[in-house]
């Protein structure tokens, strides 16, 4: 069945909800793969949304609003390049972690509350659902890892985004074949 973009992004951030629940208590590898698991939801979202619904949000909820979440997944792009450097079980990491998951869930609860909410007010249902497709489909196509030298507009991340996209997928694979070597 298809759905909006607003129920499309609220199940994003319940999965992303799930996966920092998860995250707290693994160890090890598992908790490795479900923080590279999340690192590709997080981006892919992100870019995703910013490609999609920023635009929209901007003239329906107001600039400040938007530009507001715009700092705030630049913030988290860099926390996770920051931690992608990390040992998943050090002391660093979980602290980062937890950081990560409030400034995380903090943009959620934002967006969820702000900004959702006047964009749903003063779209269609047709267009919601339209962009609920096409939100999919950029999702699909995004990069699945930060980038966070490259500006987080629309335009910079259909220009970067593929490129991107490319190059993180061929490293995903590279990392998921000596994984499974080992």
């Amino acid at each position: 069945m298809p759905q909006g973009i607003i129920e499309a992004l609220r199940q994003d951030h319940d999965e992303v909800r799930q996966m920092f629940a998860q995250l707290e208590t693994a160890t090890g590898d598992q908790r490795r793969d479900l923080f590279h698991r999340l690192v590709g939801e997080l981006i892919r979202h992100e870019v995703a949304e910013e490609e999609i619904l920023r635009p929209v949000s901007k003239r329906d909820a107001g600039e400040e609003i938007a530009n507001a979440r715009i700092r705030e997944e630049s913030q988290a792009e860099e926390l996770l390049k920051e931690m992608e450097k990390l040992d998943t079980d050090s002391p660093e990491f979980t602290a980062k972690l937890g950081k990560l998951r409030t400034e995380v869930e903090r943009h959620a609860e934002a967006e969820e509350t702000q900004e959702f909410p006047k964009v749903a007010q003063k779209e269609s249902p047709e267009r919601l659902e339209q962009m609920g497709k096409v939100y999919e489909a950029a999702k699909k196509a995004a990069p699945t890892r930060p980038h966070p030298s490259t500006p987080n507009t629309p335009v910079a991340n259909m220009l970067a985004g593929p490129f991107a996209a490319v190059l993180d997928r061929a490293r995903d694979a590279v990392r998921d074949a000596m994984k499974s070597n080992s």
